[in-house]
C-alpha cells in the first residue's frame, strides 16, 4: 500500500508540476485545473490559472463565486484532470502503472477525508474516502488496458 503521495511517489499529488493542455491553454498542476474549475466567471479561473503555486491556487479557489453544480460535477471533474495529467505524461503514466496492484491512499495531515485520508490524530477515527486514490487506481487500470490493448 502507498499511503502517502510524497517524496518517490509525489508524482500522484495534484501538487505536482505537471503543466495540464487543457482548451489551449496551459495549466501548471491539477489543482490548478481543479480550482479554477469551481468558477464559471472567466477572470477566476485566470487568476487561479496564473497563480504561482498549487497552494495558491488552491487557496484562490476558496474564495471563487461557487458555481451552483459544483458539488455534482466535482468528481467528475478531478476524474478528467487526473486524466489529462497521466495521459500527457507518458513518463508519469509508467511510472502509475509501476505501482501495480498496490493500493493508493492520499494519505495527509490536513483533514481531507474526502479526496484523502487524513492521518492525524483529530482524524484517526473518521475513516477517509480517498477518492483520488480510488480516480489514481481506475485511471491506472484503464490506461494500462488502453496501453496493453495498443501492442497488440
Amino acid at each position: 500500500m502507498i499511503q502517502s503521495f510524497d517524496k518517490q511517489f509525489a508524482y500522484l499529488s495534484n501538487f505536482f508540476p505537471s503543466p495540464i493542455l487543457l482548451n489551449g491553454q496551459e495549466w501548471p498542476t491539477v489543482e490548478h485545473v481543479f480550482q479554477a474549475a469551481k468558477t464559471l466567471d472567466s477572470s477566476e479561473q485566470e487568476q487561479i490559472r496564473l497563480a504561482e503555486t498549487p497552494g495558491k491556487a488552491k487557496r484562490l479557489g476558496q474564495k471563487v463565486h461557487l458555481r451552483s453544480d459544483w458539488e455534482t460535477c466535482k468528481h467528475a471533474v478531478m476524474v478528467e484532470a487526473v486524466r489529462l495529467k497521466f495521459s500527457q505524461y507518458p513518463e508519469l503514466l509508467n511510472r502509475l502503472l509501476s505501482t501495480g496492484e498496490e493500493e493508493l491512499v492520499e494519505g495527509n495531515t490536513w483533514h481531507d477525508n474526502v479526496w484523502g485520508d487524513c492521518q492525524c490524530p483529530r482524524c484517526q477515527n473518521i475513516p477517509g474516502r480517498n477518492l483520488l486514490g480510488t480516480i489514481l487506481m481506475q485511471i491506472r487500470r484503464d490506461l494500462a488496458d488502453y496501453k496493453g490493448q495498443s501492442h497488440v
